[in-house]
């Protein structure tokens, strides 16, 4: 009867080890069989399984600036501590929209958005972007500004099928405004060069006011007008590059 009951007591203890041996590390949920616990997907293991997604490393390194600077501890955090806040879906969709609109300079972006104090569900308002846009665009560095927008200007003519430095000259109007309008071609590059001043006084009224804030005339002019000092520079550099 002893012997007996050993052996039931050694059977409850195998079956209590089998039934714990398959665990989801995630919601700490426990399975028999390990096919189970391999299809399983709870809400944090999705999370984790997301963490490739170029919206969520976005999402992510945002995560850790807004950390850093709103608690006083030094302590590192790790995408588990992500995927556990209760802000991972607000950086989340904070960073596939700027997957989504092409962000320019992202770091800058989100920087620009805690030091005005902007609520985190504000983060992907459009009205905000172009405000941090507008006002990037008049602080970068030309360099980066002429660049960028030689990139920007590269792809439209390759997808015309015309010369790289004819994208202004040929490129389609419309298209060439969108890409000024979401800080993809800078004032640096269309102020400072002839076929960027061609491409202005080839718009039309509506195509004006589409690009007018981004690059507003009189606040530009002020601007050259305090660096000029790097006039010479850029525009030996668009006269190089054929614009």
């Amino acid at each position: 009867m002893a012997l007996l009951q050993i052996q039931k007591s050694k059977n409850m203890k195998k079956n209590l080890a089998t039934k714990s041996e398959f665990g989801c590390d995630f919601c700490n949920r426990s399975f028999i069989r390990e096919t189970t616990m391999a299809k399983h997907i709870c809400e944090n293991k999705r999370r984790w399984q997301d963490k490739d997604l170029k919206g969520n490393r976005i999402a992510f390194h945002a995560w850790i600036n807004f950390y850093a600077r709103h608690t006083p501890t030094k302590k590192q955090k790790t995408y588990l501590d992500f995927i556990k806040s209760s802000y991972y879906l607000a950086f989340v969709k904070f960073g596939h929209y700027c997957v989504n609109v092409n962000a320019i300079n992202i770091g800058r972006y989100a920087d620009w958005l805690l030091s005005n104090q902007i609520k985190i569900d504000k983060w992907i308002s459009d009205t905000n972007y172009t405000t941090f846009i507008i006002e990037y665009l008049r602080e970068e560095d030309p360099l980066d500004a002429i660049h960028r927008s030689i990139e920007t200007l590269i792809k439209i003519s390759k997808d015309e099928g015309i010369e790289s430095k004819d994208g202004l000259r040929y490129g389609p109007v419309n298209r060439v405004c969108y890409e000024i309008s979401k800080g993809k071609i800078s004032p640096w590059l269309l102020y400072q060069s002839e076929s960027g001043l061609g491409f202005l006084a080839s718009m039309d009224e509506t195509q004006q006011q589409m690009v007018l804030d981004y690059i507003d005339p009189e606040r530009w002019a002020i601007k050259f007008k305090r660096d000029s000092h790097r006039i010479a520079e850029v525009k030996e550099l668009l006269t190089h590059a054929g614009f």
